[in-house]
This record gives structure tokens, sequence and C-alpha cells, in this order.
């Protein structure tokens, strides 16, 4: 990812800068500058545009050419910052068992992949070991670190089904309790964005209506819910579907279950693991096209041996696996995901890329300032070419990698 930027306003350069000044534009937010390309993604489709960046927001898209640019990146995109709302973690560093020097790496990490903002997401484990956690993750978000931007906390555990558990701990499952989520909130500060359930067990969807009236989603999934079930769910307050396809009742032509309900109801986000091995490609077409531009979330669902090289004997066929067979996590990179999402599942442009940028925004009611190139977000960039091969990464203005 190297660059031949020019010098910018104020400070530096758009090259990557060094840590001690990355340290100082956090402090003061005084980097400034104007790129431009003939490909920027604005109002879903690539146009020529220039970028306005001050104090870590875009502060104007102006017409091609009509400022002076500290770097003009010709005809390589520009996209918004990518989001990815269900990744356990990278080389070690993992949600469930945090350590805020891990978190630190992790972040620092995650733009390499394009990514400026996830969710840290915990797996099912004893209650012990979430109290201990949620803590550490709180201070990892509410004293931001360089690289990509925690933006809260995803608990895929422990309200799931036995039956359709994967690779999680099957003895550590709990029914789903409000009271206990409303426990695990406190401990982690409000940061609780989303929490999947298996929504059967769910004894008058009160979990459900408890999370959403204290703006936590509700994502269905790990789950052997009847169509009917999961159409409640929603009527409830129920908003996604965890890595659909995975870890849920395969669909039946007379008993479609939660597959269906994730195709047919629109109020639902879908989450999809873009890396062709969790759900084949045409799988993820289908998926695509039911949900459309609109409802489609790429997700990693990466854990702790992703990139670590100790963990290789693990790695079999593309991704990560129990001694069983049964898949624990995928080696995906998001840029990489967007691009299968386009080239491979044979997705529009415009679905492949809302899936990873403004359909998790939305989900996740961050939208007003994450997902879109728009004057007064965050500036948010990936500069990548037509295969989404990264060239330069932005998080609020600073470029990261």
């Amino acid at each position: 990812m190297k660059s031949t930027a020019q010098p910018c306003l104020f400070l530096g350069s758009v090259d990557k800068p060094e840590r001690g000044d990355i340290l100082k534009l956090k402090e003061k937010w005084r980097y400034k500058m104007i790129i431009q390309s003939t490909h920027v993604w604005i109002d879903d489709c690539l146009q020529p545009a220039q970028l306005e960046i001050a104090d870590g927001l875009i502060q104007a898209i102006l017409p091609y050419g009509e400022k002076q640019p500290d770097h003009d990146y010709q005809d390589l995109w520009i996209l918004p910052g990518f989001i990815d709302i269900h990744t356990h973690g990278w080389n070690r560093c993992e949600a469930g068992k945090p350590t805020l020097e891990a978190m630190r790496r992790w972040q620092k990490h995650m733009p390499e992949e394009g990514v400026t903002a996830f969710l840290a997401t915990t797996a099912t484990q004893s209650q012990r070991q979430n109290e201990q956690a949620l803590p550490v993750l709180r201070e990892a978000i509410e004293a931001p670190g360089e690289g990509a931007e925690i933006l809260g906390i995803n608990m895929e555990g422990n309200f799931i089904s036995h039956q359709f558990h994967g690779a999680q701990d099957l003895y550590t499952i709990v029914k789903p309790d409000p009271e206990v989520l409303l426990h695990y909130q406190d401990l982690a500060g409000g940061h609780i964005m989303t929490v999947t359930c298996a929504v059967e067990f769910d004894e008058d969807y009160a979990f459900v209506k408890t999370a959403a009236a204290h703006h936590i989603r509700v994502s269905c999934g790990h789950s052997g819910a009847s169509f009917d079930q999961v159409k409640d769910a929603v009527a409830a307050g129920a908003t996604g579907i965890t890595h659909c396809g995975n870890g849920m009742r395969p669909f039946h032509h007379r008993n479609p279950g939660i597959f269906g309900a994730a195709l047919n109801l629109d109020e639902l986000y879908a989450e999809v693991i873009g890396d062709g091995i969790h759900v084949h490609f045409e799988t993820a077409h289908l998926i695509g096209t039911m949900k459309g531009a609109d409802k489609l979330i790429l997700v990693t669902d990466s854990a702790e041996c992703k990139d670590d090289p100790a963990a290789a004997q693990y790695r079999r066929e593309g991704a990560f696996r129990l001694p069983d067979g049964t898949l624990f996590g995928s080696a995906l990179y998001v840029n990489q995901g967007v691009d299968n999402l386009h080239r491979k599942a044979r997705l529009p442009l415009v679905t492949a890329i809302h899936a990873a940028t403004i359909n998790p925004a939305r989900y996740l009611g961050v939208a007003d300032r994450k997902g879109s190139l728009e004057a007064g977000k965050d500036a948010d960039l990936v500069v990548c070419d037509e295969n989404i091969q990264l060239q330069a990464v932005f998080c609020k203005g600073v470029r990261q990698a």
C-alpha cells in the first residue's frame, strides 16, 4: 500500500503517519486534506469527485478538480470504510477473553482488511467469563486507540440452541433471560449493540422485547425456529439473522423455518459469511438476491486463530475447523469478501458494497456518521482498485494502512 502523496495542509502528508503523529492528531484533530478520484462511491455509484477532509470528518464533497488536491488517486476507487459487525478476534486477540493490549493490536490490524469500524464479538462461555470480559471491552471502547473504531459489542452467546450450537460451547448455553442480558449490559457500560437469540426458547418473546426496549438489536441465530416463530420475534422487535445459512435448521419446502424467514421477511437484515465455504457462493447469491441491496450484511465471523501461524493446524479447506470438521471461523478479510460477493456470488456491485458499509451502519443505528461518503460523516475511507485490493485506508481522516 504505497502512496505518492503530496503534502497536506497543516500536518504531514497522506502517507501513513508515525505513531506519535497519530496520537497528536487524535488530540488536536488538525489533519486536513483534499483527495480526489474519478471513481468515488457517492449516491450508490462511482463518479468523479473531491473529498475535503478536516477534524476527522468529511467537510464537503466537491466536483472533481475544483480545488488543488493533496492527492489525486486518479482511477482508483474511493469507498466508505468497511464495517464488520461479527468478528470474534484476530491473531490471538479474542473478544471473549480480552486484554486491553490485545484489543489495541486488533484495532490496528483491522484497516489492513479495509475495516474502519467493528463490533467485538463474544461467543458462548460461562457467566464468569462474560463478567470478566465485558468491563475490558468497555474500557477498550471508551478509551479509543489507533486504527479501527470499536463501535460496541456483539454477544453471539449464550442464548442459543443446543441443537444448533455449531462450534459454540454446548455446556454454557442458557435459556434467553432478560435479566441476565441487562446485567451484562450494565457491565458493558451500555455498549452491547446486538445479541443472538434462539427465539424458539424465548417465552412470550420477553427477551426480544426487553432487548429492543434497551436499544439492543436481536439477531435470530443458532436456532431451529419455525418461520412463524421468527415472524413473531420480528413483531416483538427482532431485526437480524446471524450468519444466514449457518447454525440453523435447513430450509425445507414444507417447513421454511428460520432460513426461509431470513429470505422472506423484509424487516430482517441477514448476515452472510462471504468466503464461499460457510455458504456456497450460489447460496450467497440467493440470500443476496432475496435481501437486495439494503438488507444484506457481509461478516467474517473470524476467530482469534486468524493469521496466527500457531493455529495453522486448524485451517483446512480454507477455513478453521474443529477435529470433527465443524467450522469455527473464517480466514476471510473483509475486502476479499466484498469482491467475492460481487464476482463469485454474482451480486450487483451496489449490493456487495452496501453489505460492508451502509447496511451494517443502518442495522446498528450509526448511519448518521458511518457507512457512506457524505458531508458531516466520519472520514472513514477505503482506497482500492476494481478488485478491492487496498491501496490506502483512512480512519477519521488519518491514514492507518
